[in-house]
């Protein structure tokens, strides 16, 4: 993931998200391109090295509607990336990136149906 940019509007306090979503409370149909910074989570209990750096970066966590994989590959506590199981085998796959005015934004990766 590139690092994120940050802008006079975050030295001055502007451009600052809201509080980070729970993973557990994603709506996967809701989930969009400015959902806003979603928490990690503890990473250090039922977690997982996903990229197999030797680093612990992803965990695994249920929601209502669907089973959604956490990781935070720059270890900042937000999420860097998203990946959603839903109940009817749908799935899509996010990453977060900062845009050129600094605010987060999520892009769709990948999706399809198992």
């Amino acid at each position: 993931m590139d690092a994120f940019l940050i802008t006079a509007a975050h030295v001055d306090g502007h451009g600052l998200e809201a509080a980070p979503l729970d993973p557990g409370s994603i709506e996967p149909e809701n989930f969009g391109p400015s959902s806003g910074p979603v928490d990690a989570g503890d990473l250090n209990f039922e977690a997982f090295d996903l990229d197999g750096d030797g680093t612990v970066d992803s965990r695994v966590v249920h929601s209502d509607d669907a089973v959604v994989i956490v990781s935070d590959f720059d270890r900042d506590g937000s999420a860097d990336r998203l990946t959603m199981i839903e109940s009817d085998g749908d799935y899509s796959a996010w990453e977060c990136r900062r845009d050129d005015e600094g605010s987060l934004v999520w892009q769709k990766i990948d999706a399809g149906a198992l």
